[in-house]
């Protein structure tokens, strides 16, 4: 089955990285509101997961979807090289955002988990290397591991959840994720609530409370932090571009009310961001 619309399935990375832990150390029980993946490349580490404490192995694959309880020990004359990925924005077809399709966190697939270990390696090159649009390859790396995930899932019928999402849950899934497709696409132009409403023929209130419940922030919120975010790839990367070009190219004509919401979410000016 397919899972998700390749037009609109655009997962955002929150975090990766692949830490060494080499001394003793301990990590209370947590959960998150996105998804988190965490890939034991070498060595081994002592984890609170699917409500017990085990010992998990280089090779292992653990999911955890938001709400899930996890937790880490490292214990002393042990050693664990890992790989964790943060990630939101995503919507699959017939499940609540952000979870995938699992009944436990220590994921047992067949085939597609050696085919995901060989990509944790591929993208720790990338994270080590840094070569040019190193984030571009990780991204669609990751994407991978999703699909290979998703793939593994199905052969496992005991762990597997069989997507369901009332009429409603679907409708507002597919609203949320065709505004969003539109703010990643649009984002230098004009845009206000009342028109995304209109375009999607519901209430500008209807549109508000759906999108926030599903992503924490508003239509307009949402198409601020993109704008600024490619803002900030373009100072780092545009160095002949002064501040009110790079504020115009991310679709706002008042390079000082840029400024600020820029100072805003990073803490630093775009003038700053330009030196470095």
């Amino acid at each position: 089955m397919s899972y998700a619309d390749a037009k609109t399935f655009n997962p955002e990375i929150l975090y990766a990285y692949d830490p060494w832990n080499k001394v003793a150390s301990n990590y209370n029980l947590h959960s998150h509101d996105f998804l988190e993946i965490s890939i034991m490349l070498e060595g081994q580490s002592h984890y609170f997961i699917d409500e017990h404490w085990a010992d998990v192995q280089a090779g292992q694959i653990m999911l955890f979807n938001p709400g899930v309880r996890h937790g880490e020990q490292q214990r002393p004359e042990t050693y664990s090289h890992q790989l964790h990925l943060g990630i939101k924005n995503i919507s699959l077809h017939g499940l609540p955002r952000n979870f995938l399709p699992t009944k436990k966190s220590q994921l047992a697939i067949g085939e597609y988990q050696y085919k995901i270990i060989d990509k944790a390696w591929q993208l720790v090159g990338e994270i080590d290397h840094q070569d040019a649009d190193y984030q571009l390859i990780g991204k669609g790396i990751i994407i991978e591991i999703l699909v290979y995930i998703l793939r593994g899932l199905t052969i496992r019928e005991e762990n597997y959840i069989k997507p369901f999402l009332s009429k409603t849950e679907k409708k507002q899934n597919h609203l949320v994720d065709s505004v969003i497709y539109f703010l990643e696409n649009h984002y230098t132009e004009d845009i206000t609530l009342e028109q995304l409403a209109r375009d999607n023929y519901v209430s500008p209130a209807y549109l508000s409370r759906i999108f926030k419940e599903a992503t924490d922030m508003s239509p307009i919120n949402y198409l601020i932090q993109i704008r600024l975010k490619n803002a900030h790839a373009l100072l780092k990367n545009e160095t002949e571009t002064t501040v009110k070009e790079i504020a115009s190219a991310v679709g706002y004509e008042d390079a000082y009310h840029f400024s600020k919401l820029f100072k805003k979410y990073y803490g630093v000016s775009p003038s700053q961001v330009e030196d470095k």
